[in-house]
């Protein structure tokens, strides 16, 4: 069930057929939220941006339905989720175009939140409170849909299998905003206000550097499961993702041999995880007897990259490592294909997942290389059998899964064995539990280490129109 949030409605100085065909082409930007998409087909992204405390806050909506020159509808994902139904009515000469968006009640909350409110929960002390914390805003925020659908799907597979000792799972969502201080607020909230017990973790490392401190100091157990640039392992901090060293040391090579080029470029956001990418890329490109023709690190949130285009044209780079995070990733690849660099420049993406491609768009991203351990077109019937029971429960224009959604589903599933084997959640005794614990899920079969790392595949990829395909099997990430 949804309640509607508001409705709008203007008139604009065109036939019906052509309102509709500039629909998401930046014409009248104003009465559809900036809405910016490629084209109107089910499933495609459509990027928009909401006016929210005086300032612009990007989301993503996907295509849903449409009846040609009639009505589009979109299913909104982020920052909150709900529908978008825009109908396209003959008004004299013009169009009289009218706008109804809803949320649906589990959005309820971070909605209210985004307006500067917290609705209180029902407090049931019955249930192993898992947090979750994401990001549904910012550059990050192409994510945290499908991170919030995996995480779900886990939750109700584990209740439908009795739970942990008996007791239910129960998912309590916060959106970082991709902002380190949000972090650090939304980890409060979620410890001092609903009480979770874990918390499983999709954000970037400069929040990861915000909110250690103080899950250390309360002692929760803090799973982090996205790429990350690696670290000593801590009392109950994991970090399970992919490192820039697995990924490099795979990618470089096998780009320098297939594309014959020695000079590279490196693009990243400026804080730790991209920085640590670039320190890897610089030894591993040399020891594969590349150059490092240039380096570049800009703000999270960065939208023109005319400069850096320039600068990577000026080297003469053929390779570039695009360190960049979500939203940001997309508009440097979109702007370096509509600059024509394609043709001679081919990129790495270390965040290069099917969300991110996604938002590239099919031309744009092309040819680009990813290493991750999960890939959507992984010819698996585990794989398979999973994205049915996806499809089946949030639909067929569903975000799409990748390694950075999909490891939530597996953290959760790890979280859960441990608790079980060990017979309590006491973090402690489940956190001494973890060594050893498998589970076989959609990438394969994955193994949390003595040392708290987590062993699982690893496979390079290339992109292609509507997804991947994946070149190798890279072997094991995780190898103590």
């Amino acid at each position: 069930m949804a309640d509607v949030l508001f409705t709008a409605e203007v008139t604009v100085p065109a036939a019906r057929e052509n309102a509709y065909a500039m629909f998401g082409g930046g014409r009248w930007a104003d009465w559809t939220f900036d809405a910016r998409t490629d084209d109107l087909r089910v499933g495609d992204a459509v990027r928009v941006a909401f006016p929210i405390g005086g300032m612009p806050l990007a989301g993503l909506a996907r295509v849903h339905r449409v009846l040609p020159g009639q009505r589009i509808v979109l299913r909104h994902e982020s920052p909150w989720r709900g529908r978008v139904i825009i109908d396209f009515e003959p008004d004299g000469a013009g169009t009289r175009v009218r706008l109804v968006t809803s949320v649906e009640d589990g959005s309820i909350a971070p909605l209210a939140r985004l307006l500067g409110g917290d609705l209180a929960d029902d407090p049931d002390e019955d249930v192993v409170r898992i947090g979750l914390l994401t990001s549904y805003s910012g550059s990050a925020g192409v994510f945290g849909p499908a991170v919030e659908n995996c995480a779900r799907l886990a939750v109700d597979e584990i209740n439908a299998d009795d739970g942990v000792n008996g007791v239910p799972l129960r998912l309590i969502v916060a959106d970082d905003a991709t902002t380190p201080a949000t972090g650090l607020a939304e980890l409060k909230r979620l410890h001092l206000r609903h009480h979770v017990d874990m918390v499983i973790a999709v954000h970037t490392s400069a929040t990861l550097d915000a909110v250690r401190p103080y899950a250390r100091r309360v002692g929760l157990p803090y799973f982090y499961t996205p790429v990350n640039e690696g670290g000593k392992p801590a009392a109950r901090l994991f970090r399970w993702g992919e490192v820039p060293g697995e990924q490099l040391g795979q990618a470089v090579p096998a780009m320098m041999r297939e594309h014959g080029g020695k000079g590279w470029y490196v693009i990243g956001n400026d804080y730790v995880w991209p920085r640590a990418v670039g320190a890897c890329a610089r030894g591993t490109v040399e020891a594969q007897g590349g150059r490092l023709l240039g380096e570049r690190y800009v703000p999270l949130s960065t939208t023109d990259f005319d400069e850096v285009l320039e600068s990577i044209e000026d080297t003469g780079a053929e390779l570039v490592v695009n360190s960049l995070v979500g939203g940001d990733a997309a508009a440097f690849e979109r702007q370096l294909h509509a600059a024509g660099l394609r043709r001679q420049v081919r990129s790495f993406g270390a965040l290069l997942d099917e969300a991110t491609r996604d938002h590239i768009g099919d031309e744009a991203a092309e040819g680009m290389w990813s290493v991750l351990g999960y890939f959507m077109d992984l010819p698996t019937p585990e794989n398979q059998e999973f994205l049915s029971r996806y499809h089946a429960a949030y639909g067929s224009s569903a975000p799409p899964v990748s390694s950075v959604t999909e490891s939530v589903y597996e953290g959760i599933h790890l979280y859960a064995r441990a608790g079980r084997k060990a017979g309590t959640i006491e973090p402690t005794s489940l956190v001494g539990a973890l060594s050893g614990v498998s589970f076989s899920g959609p990438r394969g079969e994955v193994t949390v280490t003595p040392t708290g790392r987590l062993r699982q595949p690893l496979y390079l990829a290339e992109a292609v129109a509507g997804g991947f395909r994946i070149k190798a099997e890279q072997g094991l990430a995780g190898i103590d």
